[in-house]
This record gives structure tokens, sequence and C-alpha cells, in this order.
């Protein structure tokens, strides 16, 4: 221990003079404990260091009292030259208001390492309350302080992942309350967890209004109700408002702590920026429509130029054989002869046009060459995988009800697809403008009474505003839309022998379904 004060010596006494004031020499204190002991009388001068404190410094007591006061004081020496003038500090109070003292500090060992210790005297009273002595020992905690460094350093290495890492984290209460928000996070929203709340809301309520895209806010705030409800893990796209009031796109995704009886103890979280991830998307997308209708374009010049070219010929030569035939009936006399044999080239060239015609028709109606047993349920997956993006990016829920025990049905693969996918992205259409409650999309395939595949698409939009229409051809409600696409469909279902049809899916949407008979080559 330390003496600083001048009048203050530390010695070792063999005969303390204050004994016979009820004060004990430290020869009595159990050298068995497990710290280093020591004492002092009432002035702070130490009269007892335990050998093994003695051994540990590696310094004998007189040396550490023969320079008392000055700064060549032996516990200089001893005391680490960071801790020393806090320690001095420390003790000089303690003696002066004879209240507990206690430090921690650094102290030297024979070999010049330091290790940490524990420091705590008590003072020692008579029976009028005076102080008549000091007792305390000093109990090595360097193990605990090197426990204590390894965990502030593991927190502080912990932070400044947390704080670095490109993603925003959150946790939130039990019962949903925003409790941490990380520092990529604040910087994003230009607000802390603190500065969320508002008067009259709860601070998630406060930040959803704040925060979230009005266009997102009701799906956000029904699919986190619902999962501080049921427990599950939190996963959508969303919009999310930056400081600067620009909305970028976010994929959220949360998952509950539970205590070891099942309680949610805290929500954690996180929200990873893809709004570059969502342009490219919408590049692309915006890239192959392009194409397609490039595509489609050429497609048809190149039909058109066919179809013109197939018909032409017979038709330029029904043009010219009537000329001929009506010299001949122009004639003096007339040419009966000649004029009959040219009608029936005008007929023959007539019949021509018409195979042709049959024949550009066929070009719409060719299944049967193609056709092969196909699992309808795998079709039908497979074209929900192909469009797994666009139900994410419009935030839709896709929900499948396929019996597996259906038969194999023979059709033309790829038209059966393009159907399923015009009947989808109808659906999707059709949620565009829903904001109010999920948007959900159902698919449901079944074995009906007659004996055929019945699959349907049902969606939970406005509803149908012409039911009657919709399968004409050029007849669209959509802005961009050409009016083909149903009736192409209907073209496809009624050359496999199917029908297709559209009915309200109440309380609100549309089903759309087709069938498809099971014995489709032998009815063609």
């Amino acid at each position: 221990m330390i003496r600083l004060p001048r009048e203050v010596g530390i010695v070792v006494h063999q005969e303390h003079p204050m004994a016979s004031s009820g004060f004990l020499p430290e020869r009595e204190v159990d050298e068995s404990m497990p710290g280093q002991g020591w004492s002092a009388d009432p002035t702070g001068k130490f009269v007892y260091i335990s050998p093994r404190t003695l051994n540990y410094i590696g310094q004998p007591a007189e040396k550490l009292g023969r320079l008392e006061g000055t700064h060549d004081c032996g516990w200089r020496q001893v005391v680490h030259p960071d801790d020393y003038d806090r320690v001095e500090a420390r003790w000089l109070r303690s003696l002066r208001a004879g209240t507990p003292y206690e430090s921690e500090h650094r102290i030297r060992r024979f070999d010049g390492t330091y290790r940490w210790f524990r420091d705590a005297g008590m003072p020692t009273r008579d029976d009028q309350g005076r102080v008549v002595g000091w007792r305390g020992t000093m109990i090595d905690i360097e193990a605990e302080k090197q426990a204590e460094t390894a965990s502030r350093h593991g927190e502080v290495e912990l932070l400044q992942l947390v704080n670095t890492i490109p993603i925003h984290l959150w946790r939130l209460s039990s019962d949903g309350e925003p409790i941490f928000f990380s520092k990529r996070m604040v910087d994003f929203l230009g607000t802390d967890v603190a500065r969320a709340s508002k008067p009259g809301m709860s601070r998630l309520e406060a930040l959803i209004r704040t925060a979230v895209h009005p266009d997102d806010a009701a799906e956000f705030r029904g699919v986190l109700n619902r999962c501080l409800l049921t427990g599950e893990g939190f996963a959508m796209r969303h919009r999310l408002r930056r400081a600067d009031g620009v909305y970028r796109w976010m994929s959220s995704r949360a998952a509950p702590m539970r205590h070891r009886d099942g309680e949610i103890a805290q929500w954690h979280g996180l929200c990873m920026d893809i709004e570059d991830e969502i342009r490219t998307q919408e590049a692309r997308r915006e890239a192959q429509d392009r194409l397609a209708r490039a595509t489609q374009a050429a497609s048809l010049r190149e039909l058109c130029a066919s179809i013109a070219h197939e018909i032409n010929q017979p038709l330029a030569a029904i043009v010219a054989t009537c000329h001929a035939c009506r010299r001949w009936l122009s004639a003096d006399p007339p040419n009966l002869d000649r004029a009959k044999s040219t009608l029936e080239r005008v007929i023959r060239d007539a019949n021509s046009a018409s195979e042709d015609v049959s024949r550009i028709r066929a070009l719409f109606s060719r299944i049967d060459d193609t056709r092969s047993p196909a699992d309808i349920a795998e079709v039908i997956v497979g074209v929900c995988r192909l469009m797994a993006d666009e139900f994410a990016m419009k935030n839709i829920e896709l929900e499948t009800d396929l019996d597996q025990s259906l038969p194999q049905v023979l059709i033309e693969r790829v038209q059966v697809e393009q159907v399923l996918v015009n009947l989808i992205r109808n659906a999707i259409d059709a949620l565009d403008t829903i904001v109010d409650r999920p948007r959900l999309i159902r698919l449901h395939a079944v074995l009906d009474d007659d004996g055929n595949i019945r699959v349907e698409v049902r969606d939970v939009g406005p509803g149908l505003t012409a039911p009657e229409r919709i399968f004409e051809p050029f007849f669209t409600t959509k802005e961009n839309g050409i009016g083909m696409g149903l009736a192409i469909c209907r073209s496809i279902t009624e050359s496999h022998n199917g029908r297709l049809w559209a009915v309200s899916n109440e309380p609100r949407g549309t089903i759309l379904a087709f069938t498809l008979p099971i014995r489709a080559r032998d009815a063609a």
C-alpha cells in the first residue's frame, strides 16, 4: 500500500507503539489468506506489509519507506506511473475522511512486469469511533482485467462490424417497438430510434409513416403485424425514404430471438439496398420487351410478306383469266368454248387461293403434330419459377393448390405455357392498384366433373369491367395493350378441344379458367 504524506513511513514493526491503544500489529494477519495483506496506523504509516507482497515486488520494506514523501519514494517505482497520482489522491482522501479505500491499479513485479490489483482498506475504530488503524488486502485481478479488455475489444469490433457492413441493421422489442438502428441506418434515415416517435402514436407507426413509401406502407404494416402475432420470420421488398427524400428499394428480413422457454425476447432485422438490382431488372425487362416487340414486328412483316406472296399469285391469275374471259365473250361471234375454259381456270385459281389461306391458318392451329403427354401441375410450377422475379418485384404473394394426382394430358407444351403466362400476367396487372390488402394470386388445378383438367388463375384485383368482350380480338382495357392476348389464349385452348372463360372472384377479383380434355388427341 502507499503512504504519500511526509510524516508517514512504510516499515515493518515488530512491536508497534500503538498496540496499547487497541491497534494490533499485522503479525496476527492470517498469511494463508489469498490476498496480499497490509496494515497502517491512523496517520497512514504502514506497520505491516505481507511477505507475499514483498516477494512479489522484489524489494524490502526498508527500501519502500526510506525515501518517503519524495519523488524517489519506493512506491513510485512499484505503482505504474499512469496510475500513481490517482492512487495517491484516493488514499489521502480516505485517510482524511476516515472512509473505506479502494483502488484498481497496476503494480510492478520483481521481473519488471506490471499486473493489475484491486487494493482495498477499511479503518479500524475504537469504542469512541476514532480511527485507530487501517487494514487492507491487495488481490491480483490481472485475469479479470484481461477478460474485460478482450470483451471490450470484442464489443468495439462488433460495433465496427455492425456500422461498416453495407446493410442497415435494426432491432425491435418483443411487441414491435424499435430499440436500435445501426449507424448506417441512422445516416440513411436521418433519424435515430430516440427521435422516431411522434405524439399519439408508437415509434413503429411513426417510423412506417415517415420512412416507408405510402404505396408500400399498408402491406408493410400488415406483414409485420402478422409476424409479431404469429412469431414467423419477416421478409418483403419495399421502398424506404432516404434522408434527402429519395425512396430506394429495400429487401427487409427479420427473425425473432427467443428465451429458453420459447418466448420472443427481441426481433433482429436488416434492410439491404436493392435499388440498383431493381433498376437493372427493370432495364433488362424493358430491353426484353423492346426486343420482343421488335421480333413480333419483324415476324409480322415477314408473315404479311409471305401471305401477300402466297395469295397474290392466284389472285393475279384470277384477274388475268377474267380479262381473257371478257375478251372471248366480247368477240364477234363470242367464243363460248374459250370463255368456258377460262372460267374453269378462274375456279382453279380461286381454289388455290383458298388453300393458301387454309395453310396460313394452319400455322396458328397446328398442335397435333407436336403434342406430347405432360403433367399439367409440373407445367404450372415451371411457369411460376420463370415468373418468380415478376412476383417479387410487384410484392405479389403466390399460392398454389395443384392436385398432384392429375393424369397426364396431351398438349403442345409451349402453347399451354403461353396461355398460363398470359393469364398470370393479366392477374399481375390487375393487382397494380391494390394497396389496402395483400396482393395475392392463387393457382388451382383439379379434375372437374366432366373428366377435364380445369386450371384457374384467381386474383384479388378490382374485377372485370367488360367480361363479355375481353376475348374479342383487339379489345383491351390496358393503356399499351393490343387486345390479342386473351383472344390467342382462347384459340389455343379451343385448338386443344378445351375452353377458356372468365368469372368474378367473390368477394373481389377475377377468375380466368380453362379446361384441357384428358383425351385431347382422340377428341381432335
